[in-house]
C-alpha cells in the first residue's frame, strides 16, 4: 500500500467512530461492508480506517432508506462497491454544479439524483444515474449538456409512465396468487409490496433497456447520418416506454 492511499488523519475513521459520525451501529456498518454496499476500510497496520468516502456512501444509503427502499432495492440503485475512487471526482463536480447551475441541481434533485446534506452541500443519491450521464463523455457530449439531458429524459419518463405503470400493476396484482400462509397483517402487506416493487422494477428496467437496445442503434446512425443541425428531441413517443419484443 503506498502513502497515498492512506487518508489524512482529519478523515480517519476507526469502525466506532464511523459508526458514532453516521449514527449507526457499528455491526450495520460490518453488514453493509459485508454486503459490498461499503467499500474495505483502508488498513494502516493492524488498524483499519474508513474516510469521507464511507461517510458519504452511508449517508446515500441512509437516505434511501428513509424514501423506503430496503437494501436489496439500494443494492439495486447504488450498485456494490469494491472500491470508491470516483466518489470524490463525483461530489466535487456536484459542488461545482450547484455553485454555477442551481437550477440543473434543483432538477435532478426532483428526481432524487442528488439531495442536499444538512451542511448544504451537493450530495450524490443516485450515482448509477449520473455515472450513465456522465458516460456521455465518452461520445464527445461535455458534462453539462449531459447532466441537462438526464434530467430531461427524466422528466419526459415521469410525464409518460405514470399510467403504463399502474395498468401494469393493477394487471399484476389481479394475476398475482397469494402467498400461502398469508394472513394479511400488516407486517405481510409491507413485506408482499416490497418484494412486489422491486419485481415491477426489475421487469420494467429489463423492458425499456430491451427497446432502447432495440430502436437506439438506427436512431443514433440516422440522426449522425442526416445533413444539418441535429435536433435531439427528448419528447420521446409514448411507445418507446413498451417492450415490444
Amino acid at each position: 500500500m503506498t502513502a497515498t492511499a492512506i487518508p489524512p488523519t482529519g478523515e480517519r475513521y476507526t469502525i466506532e467512530e464511523l459508526a458514532r459520525r453516521v449514527g449507526m451501529s457499528a455491526r450495520n456498518v460490518r453488514a453493509h461492508q459485508a454486503r459490498r454496499l461499503l467499500a474495505p476500510p483502508i488498513r494502516v497496520g493492524r488498524t483499519a480506517y474508513y474516510d469521507a468516502g464511507h461517510v458519504r456512501r452511508i449517508e446515500s444509503i441512509k437516505a434511501l432508506q428513509r424514501q423506503g427502499f430496503n437494501l436489496v432495492a439500494i443494492d439495486a440503485i447504488l450498485g456494490t462497491q469494491n472500491a470508491d475512487a470516483d466518489t470524490d471526482q463525483l461530489a466535487t463536480l456536484l459542488q461545482r454544479l450547484g455553485l454555477d447551475h442551481p437550477a440543473l441541481v434543483y432538477a435532478l434533485m426532483q428526481h432524487g439524483v442528488v439531495g442536499r446534506a444538512d451542511d448544504g452541500t451537493v450530495r450524490t443519491v443516485r450515482p448509477r444515474a449520473l455515472r450513465s450521464a456522465l458516460e456521455l463523455r465518452r461520445g464527445g457530449v461535455p458534462t453539462l449538456p449531459s447532466l441537462q439531458i438526464l434530467a430531461d429524459v427524466l422528466d419526459a419518463l415521469r410525464d409518460r409512465t405514470d399510467d403504463l405503470v399502474r395498468s401494469t400493476c393493477r394487471r399484476l396484482v389481479d394475476a398475482r396468487r397469494a402467498p400461502e400462509g398469508s394472513g394479511g397483517t400488516w407486517e405481510q402487506l409491507e413485506q408482499d409490496t416490497v418484494v412486489f416493487t422491486q419485481c415491477l422494477v426489475g421487469l420494467f428496467t429489463e423492458a425499456f433497456r430491451l427497446t432502447v437496445e432495440n430502436h437506439g442503434r438506427t436512431a443514433a446512425a440516422d440522426l449522425m447520418a442526416g445533413p444539418g443541425d441535429l435536433d435531439l428531441d427528448l419528447d420521446l413517443d409514448e411507445s418507446q416506454l413498451v417492450d415490444n419484443g
